[in-house]
């Protein structure tokens, strides 16, 4: 095994040993279940805001009548504030929040 310090890297190899070789881990999304109750749902996963789960939101809304609900599942954490703003705005009350879901009822 050698070992050489550059300025700014430190490079260790060893001889006579065969390059490791690793598979990149692959991202899996698995759906997520309803468990508010609601009379649609919607999974955004790990879809944070700049990825477009707001517009996605918003379409889903203005398919719901006055009273209904939207469950939303989303794990990024920049949902939580993005969506709570965006109830605000749009008087489409935040009921609840259970974890990662989100039940939104159209005002």
């Amino acid at each position: 095994m050698g070992v050489r310090h550059t300025e700014t890297t430190l490079i260790v190899w060893s001889q006579g040993v065969e390059a490791m070789t690793s598979t990149p881990a692959v991202k899996t999304h698995t759906p997520a279940t309803p468990i508010l109750g609601a009379d649609n749902f919607y999974d955004a996963g790990d879809k944070g805001c700049a990825s477009g789960p707001m517009d996605e939101i918003a379409a889903l809304m203005r398919k719901l009548a006055h009273g209904q609900t939207l469950e939303i599942h989303a794990t990024d954490p920049s949902v939580a504030f993005d969506l709570a703003a965006w109830c605000r705005m749009t008087s489409n009350p935040l009921v609840e929040q259970r974890g990662a879901h989100y039940l939104v009822r159209k005002g």
